[in-house]
């Protein structure tokens, strides 16, 4: 009887526990050019809710954030860009490109043109020093240096990259903003698309919570009374 009420009230608990989502949003096509040579860049958002995302959660708190980026032509060296999501007034910013391949001893950074990505915060190798064409799952960049200082022994710093939006609230009311600039003259990089990927742990509502209270302590009151039969 011992072992049936643990494990009743272990079922409970897992089933009323939170709950991961992965919710994915994607722009579809967009073939934009980002302004060449430019520190204004390219700006657009997504909203947190809406009909474009797969699975649209009313709230919770995220886990992990993947961003998709798909661009053709330029020159990856001379690509900035960040996400930034901001709720409730308060904005939170991860850091996805900051200048590929450029260091102290590279100031024009990789001549590589184009890439189609996943950026992640959690998965693969640093996007900022990969060599060649770009394609796969990298980490996101991560360094807060400026774009156009001196690298020389600039790393990613923690929290930078997207693992900054983790444990962090998702809303409808939220927005999602990529920024991408080309900060060199030169040929011009187009974003064709781009997309997001949110692991969200839908937290229960405090009714939920109390459901699964009161369903423990009803298990409670029949080992007891399965207890005071077995001494009778």
């Amino acid at each position: 009887m011992k072992k049936i009420f643990l494990t009743t009230v272990l079922m409970l608990a897992w089933g009323f526990s939170a709950r991961a989502t992965l919710c994915n949003w994607s722009s579809g096509s967009l073939n934009t050019l980002i302004p060449d040579n430019s520190s204004a860049g390219y700006t657009f958002s997504a909203p947190a809710g809406g009909g474009a995302w797969d699975s649209n959660p009313t709230g919770g708190n995220i886990d992990s954030v993947d961003v998709s980026l798909n661009l053709s032509g330029g020159y990856n060296g001379d690509l900035y860009g960040y996400l930034v999501y901001t709720v409730g007034g308060n904005s939170t910013t991860a850091i996805l490109l900051n200048r590929v391949g450029r260091s102290g001893a590279n100031d024009a950074g990789s001549s590589i043109a184009g890439m189609n990505v996943t950026l992640s915060g959690t998965t693969g190798s640093d996007i900022h020093t990969a060599i060649g064409p770009l394609s796969g799952t990298y980490l996101a960049d991560g360094r807060t240096a400026s774009p156009t200082g001196d690298f020389t022994g600039v790393t990613p710093t923690a929290g930078a990259g997207l693992d900054a939006f983790n444990s962090s609230s998702l809303a409808a009311g939220g927005t999602w903003t990529l920024f991408l600039a080309d900060l060199s003259a030169g040929d011009q990089s187009q974003l064709l698309s781009w997309g997001l990927g949110v692991n969200v742990s839908v937290v229960p509502e405090p009714v939920t919570w109390a459901l699964l209270l009161f369903c423990a302590l009803m298990a409670l009151v029949g080992l007891a009374r399965w207890h005071k039969a077995q001494q009778s």
